[in-house]
């Protein structure tokens, strides 16, 4: 199975000031509008996928060895790296010098990083060299 590697990291950092002339009622004179119960405020990906803009990024990856846990090639991951990962998160790591994507699992008294490829699994011992680099929140892919 080919190893999910990531090829492109962006800042989760956006301008999430908001223009004071949203409200397109705000300028209303005479009567009231009939549509004012109606009104909503767009939808704002940011406000959605991103909750600590200074400790989340884009990372976009390339493999096949996640897609059980719903990630696929060319997808991109949104990471928050102020999460304190637990096991059954997905979590971006630095293993033996290269980044990899894994889920994070305990099994009886030992923690793993595993792939979709339970030969890939990798024991979390003392002697291994590992950093965690986030916890990936969202997945974002392509249906077409």
């Amino acid at each position: 199975m080919d190893e999910v590697k990531i090829t492109d990291v962006y800042s989760g950092r956006v301008d999430r000031h908001k223009n004071a002339g949203n409200n397109e009622f705000s300028r209303e004179t005479g009567f009231p509008s009939p549509a004012r119960d109606h009104y909503e405020e767009p939808l704002s990906l940011d406000d959605y996928l991103i909750h600590r803009p200074a400790a989340t990024f884009f990372v976009r990856v390339k493999g096949n060895s996640m897609q059980d846990a719903g990630i696929f090639s060319d997808d991109i991951l949104v990471v928050d790296r102020s999460v304190k990962p637990v096991s059954g998160h997905i979590v971006v790591i630095l293993l033996e010098g290269e980044h990899a994507v894994r889920r994070l699992e305990r099994r009886g008294g030992n923690m793993y990083f595993c792939s979709g490829n339970a030969d890939d699994d990798v024991p979390i011992t003392d002697d291994l060299d590992h950093e965690i680099w986030g916890v990936v929140s969202y997945t974002i892919h392509k249906h077409i």
